[in-house]
């Protein structure tokens, strides 16, 4: 275990700073890490320029092959790498991973300053990275095999599981068009990086997020626990002066594993290496050790700074605000959800030492000093509050977000039978679970448009699910009102078609035919306007011709030529209502456009002109 005072005279390290700093070897992982973010740019950069480019080489894509079969570089580059860290050890950390870049430059940039961040140590968080490779790596497919059967022994319990998507085999997803498609906002990835760069390395460690909040090193854990390599030691030239320790930014006690094995054990040392640069004789280096997994498997438990209960309610509270910003506002992503979970845990720790104990400090700075409040305390206690705060804001949406999803699932029917005439009628049940879908939906409106949220989902999906929901329970109102909203952002054809719709039922076709005309003006001839557009056309027609009134049958029609262009079959039959009407000087100009159109009309593919 590393020394609290200096090391004994006559060791190197008496002469020598606690805090020197590592070598060659850290100078070389910058540029290893740095090369790292240059490959990054380039991809990005190649799928700017190409408009197609490789899958996004990142470990969470695995989650899309294992839950949907889609075979991308991110699954076969997470494979490679747990290989190679049951061979090497766990060097993809320390060497490769972007996140440890960020935390390092963190680190680095607190330590300019005079921060020197002091590891947190918990034993039940440590256990968080392996919950969450669980969740992402193994339950989609423990989900699809064991779903089934727990839907017909717990039928309750089993509706509150999403629904398992039907298996179609592995398939080819490693080349993609939209390369942004699974990664967040910039304006949620600057905050990510803000939580998980520089918040959790000054409240819990240099390697704070990669501790307590990264599911991949699970993986890496359990590959490096049969890894022959490690950190060994010539114990023959130590002499515990414990820089090793003081300078490990994994957070090991080094030289307390090195005089018990020899070598370091801890699966949580990412052979970067700085513990071998600063070792004053020499004594570490990375190499093969004695191949021993039960060492690894049994390596000594780390301490920690809290009590059995202490732990168990920092545990608890870490899942509750870990719930309450997990995919709020369909926006905050797993792994920031995990960084705040952490990060706000910890300052609700640090606050009740804080206001219980009368000498209280953080990373050196005094929050209470013989019980008088220092402004450092001051700021501690407001970043706390303020963070509580949010985290209250974000598990109210966030269950808003949940019932209202419950409710919509419930509620869920085909809306031809809300908007076209002559439809079975919507029951009482889904009426009312329509109607409580539209309450919670709302409340997950920002507080500026009178719901209680902070952010809302990005797009229009809040306004089109709350049209959509309006529309069931028959608020027919509130349904064109919403989808309204919804169109002056997102005219997609589905939306339009619905409107279209909603539109003649509310006001009838003379009013479909001017919105139709309308928004023809602002977005063009759209095929889902077009298609809207010939479907109110026929049905005119046929509607006007069963009542014997041919003239007016064709008018109908012959408002759709402006739509579709000089089109032969359409013009034929104008044609012919217009014979039946008795207005056969007309009906024979339009036979000679048709016959004209044709003329002009290019040959079907295939056909040869033998003329």
């Amino acid at each position: 275990m590393a020394r609290t005072g200096k090391p004994r005279e006559g060791c190197e390290g008496y002469r020598r700073p606690a805090a020197r700093s590592p070598g060659r070897s850290g100078r070389r992982r910058a540029i290893a890490l740095g090369a790292v973010h240059l490959l990054i740019g380039l991809h990005l950069l190649h799928w700017v320029i190409t408009g197609t480019t490789l899958s996004p080489v990142e470990p969470s894509e695995s989650m899309y092959t294992l839950e949907n079969g889609q075979v991308n570089a991110g699954f076969i580059f997470f494979i490679v790498a747990i290989l190679s860290t049951a061979l090497l050890g766990r060097w993809f950390c320390g060497w490769a991973c972007h996140m440890v870049a960020l935390q390092d430059l963190c680190g680095w940039m607190m330590r300019k300053i005079g921060i020197r961040p002091q590891p947190f140590r918990s034993r039940l968080l440590g256990w968080v990275p392996f919950l969450l490779a669980f969740y992402m790596f193994l339950w989609p497919t423990l989900k699809r095999w064991g779903l089934p059967w727990f839907e017909g022994q717990f039928a309750t319990v089993a509706s509150w599981i999403d629904p398992v998507r039907p298996w179609v085999g592995f398939t080819d997803h490693l080349m993609v068009a939209d390369f942004w498609a699974t990664f967040p906002s910039w304006w949620i990835a600057i905050p990510f990086f803000l939580v998980c760069g520089f918040a959790t390395v000054y409240l819990l460690g240099s390697k704070g997020f990669c501790t307590y909040g990264c599911p991949y090193g699970a993986f890496f854990s359990v590959a490096d626990r049969i890894s022959p390599m490690a950190i060994v030691a010539n114990m023959d030239a130590c002499e515990s002066c414990g820089l090793c320790t003081a300078n490990c930014t994994s957070n090991v006690q080094i030289s307390r594993e090195i005089k018990i094995h020899s070598q370091v054990v801890d699966p949580g040392c990412m052979k970067c290496l700085d513990c071998v640069d600063v070792c004053p004789n020499g004594v570490l280096s990375f190499g093969k050790g004695a191949w021993n997994p039960l060492a690894k498997a049994i390596a000594p438990t780390r301490n920690t700074h809290l009590s059995l209960q202490g732990e168990v309610s920092l545990a608890i509270l870490c899942a509750l605000i870990w719930f309450s910003w997990r995919g709020v506002y369909d926006q905050i992503p797993m792994l920031m959800a995990t960084g705040i979970a952490i990060s706000v845990s910890f300052l609700i720790w640090k606050s009740l030492q804080f206001l219980r104990r009368q000498d209280v400090s953080l990373q050196g700075q005094q929050l209470r000093r013989t019980g008088a409040i220092t402004t450092p305390g001051l700021i501690l206690l407001a970043i706390t509050i303020s963070s509580i705060l949010l985290t209250l804001s974000a598990g109210h949406t966030r269950w808003n977000e949940v019932q209202a999803d419950r409710h919509f699932n419930e509620a869920q029917v085909n809306l031809d039978q809300v908007l076209i005439p002559g439809q079975p009628p919507i029951s009482p049940q889904l009426k009312e679970s329509a109607a409580l879908a539209v309450q919670h939906l709302q409340r997950c409106r920002h507080f500026s448009r009178g719901g209680f949220a902070l952010l809302e989902p990005p797009g229009t999906i809040l306004e089109e699910k709350l049209g959509y929901m309006s529309a069931v329970s028959g608020d027919l109102i509130g349904a064109s009102s919403w989808w309204r909203l919804a169109l002056e952002e997102k005219s997609s054809d589905d939306l339009l078609v619905r409107y279209g719709q909603l539109v003649e039922l509310q006001e009838g076709p003379q009013a479909l035919a001017r919105w139709l005309d309308s928004q023809r003006e602002r977005l063009g001839n759209r095929l889902a306007l077009v298609n809207l557009r010939g479907d109110l056309a026929r049905r005119q027609a046929l509607s006007a011709f069963q009542r014997g009134q041919a003239e007016a049958a064709a008018r109908h029609l012959q408002a759709l030529v402006g739509w579709i262009g000089e089109e032969p079959e359409l013009l034929r039959n104008i044609a012919d209502l217009l014979d039946q009407a008795g207005i056969s000087e007309e009906a024979t100009s339009f036979r000679q456009r048709a016959q004209l159109s044709e003329q002009n009309s290019p040959p079907p593919a295939g056909t040869t002109d033998r003329r």
